[in-house]
């Protein structure tokens, strides 16, 4: 302090310097604590193996397609280089005997925000620990996934392949936030294209689009090439709905407990004649069915993700959102939806109608990979049988993706395929016997993912990490659904 005249003092000068270097140092402090949290938060990576598989003594099951025994596999570069019954120099027979199976594909999951940090790549982890080597992103709602997606690419972290629709499109008000919202024509070039430019593989539309606002949507997407995912918006009656994917068979029923058999049959008539097809996620309901029960807190599936999944988000008492799914809190009541949606798969499978497969992951207790087996088996018991519902969930997602041999086993596709000790296609219980997993070329034990996941799961439900995801919880749960 500088004393001032008579004696009173007052503060010193600081000069440009000094305050360029305080400021400076306050930025340096700040970046090191976020950095610092960061590090405390980002979980135990898993390890990732070298590329490059030899395999022999396998028997080759194509879903659907060829069966051959005595198979060995080469995998170089990320695709598959043969599938060879004559010997292989230097392959190895650790799983000679194993099926040898297409990897499977998730049309339809949410990835936790980016502000749940780590928990992608947790999810990544139990996506391959369960078979699942590509997934289909269908809205973000913050931060979007190019990141994962380049570090899955590169190398850097194991994970499925990673297709994204980006922000959803939506009319006004919007739904959900981070939503584009579409208001005429001019709007819905705008959103789309911005979707376009940001890598988009798909355009996901929801329930606050109007019809004109729609088809908007539907032709700037189709001049880029971009299928378009839709929620059937309440303003558009079905039957005016064309060359979509509808998702969650939605349109089938507002009061879906009043369906009738000539609903349904209209339903399926205007799939057929319109071009529509369908992801129905039957498992999101079957699951949303078991809501309140206190065994759901025990199931052994819901226990692969951090404890605060089962005890808030997925929790009625602490998430009014999950009343959305049953406004009077009968969730039980929902196992008669799952009931009439499998008799509507039945029906569109009979029409010729594509049908595929997709979970909505993070829905209540849809767990990673672990669901999409669980949609497997409701679609087999729907009319498909083990090895129809197997082969919509590889070749028929595969062209859906439009990847080049994505889906199947064969020379140049890419190398994604799984080991199994007895064969899905006769009895999908038998998905429980998957001993590994090849992504991309690399090679992974089923027991190594479970493990590193673990640990990523131990790291998630301790301190410092378990109470900021907590409040992090409670905060958007707030701002979602307002106080409660």
């Amino acid at each position: 302090m500088v004393a001032r005249p008579g004696g009173a003092p007052r503060p010193a000068r600081r000069g440009p310097g000094r305050l360029r270097r305080a400021a400076l140092l306050g930025v340096a402090l700040g970046a090191a604590a976020a950095a610092a949290l960061a590090l405390a938060l980002s979980p135990p990576h898993a390890s990732v193996p070298d590329a490059g598989v030899a395999l022999s003594g396998l028997v080759l099951v194509e879903p659907g397609g060829a069966r051959r025994e005595g198979v060995a596999l080469v995998a170089r570069d990320g695709r598959i280089a043969s599938l060879d019954a004559a010997p292989v120099a230097g392959a190895s027979d650790r799983y000679a005997g194993c099926f040898l199976l297409p990897g499977l594909i998730d049309l339809h999951v949410h990835h936790p925000p980016a502000a749940a940090v780590g928990q992608r790549e947790l999810f990544a982890l139990l996506f391959l620990a369960h078979g699942v080597t590509s997934v289909r992103d269908v809205g973000a709602f913050d931060v979007g996934l190019g990141r994962h997606r380049a570090r899955i690419e590169a190398g850097a972290r194991l994970g499925p392949r990673v297709f994204a629709c980006g922000r959803i499109v939506d009319g006004e008000p919007a739904g959900w936030p981070g939503a584009r919202v579409v208001r005429d024509a001019a709007s819905a070039e705008a959103a789309v294209a911005a979707l376009a430019r940001e890598g988009a593989d798909c355009v996901k539309t929801y329930n606050g689009l109007d019809e004109t606002s729609l088809r908007a949507v539907q032709a700037a997407a189709a001049a880029r090439g971009l299928p378009v995912l839709a929620h059937v918006p309440a303003a558009v009656p079905f039957e005016r709905v064309e060359g979509v994917e509808v998702q969650h068979l939605m349109g089938l029923a507002n009061d879906w407990q009043g369906a009738t058999e000539e609903s349904v049959a209209a339903y399926v008539a205007s799939s057929a004649a319109h071009g529509v097809s369908h992801t129905p996620t039957l498992v999101a309901f079957a699951r949303a069915s078991a809501l309140g029960r206190p065994a759901r807190a025990a199931d052994r599936a819901a226990r692969l993700l951090p404890r605060a999944f089962r005890e808030r988000i997925w929790s009625p008492a602490h998430n009014p959102l999950l009343h959305l799914l049953s406004p009077d809190g009968q969730f039980g009541a929902l196992e008669g939806r799952v009931a009439l949606m499998q008799r509507a798969v039945s029906a569109l499978r009979e029409a010729g109608v594509p049908v595929y497969a997709g979970t909505d992951t993070m829905n209540p207790f849809v767990v990673p990979g672990a669901s999409l087996h669980e949609e497997l088996r409701l679609l087999a018991a729907s009319g498909f049988g083990p090895e129809a519902a197997l082969a919509i969930a590889t070749r028929r997602a595969g062209e859906r993706l439009a990847v080049p041999g994505l889906g199947r086993l064969e020379p140049g596709a890419p190398a994604d395929a799984l080991l199994f000790r007895e064969d899905p296609t006769r009895d999908l219980a038998a998905l429980d016997t998957l001993e590994a997993v090849v992504a991309a070329g690399r090679l992974v034990r089923r027991d190594d993912l479970l493990a590193a996941a673990a640990r990523q799961r131990a790291h998630f439900d301790a301190f410092p990490y378990a109470p900021l995801f907590d409040a992090a919880a409670r905060a958007v749960i707030r701002a979602t659904a307002g106080p409660r």
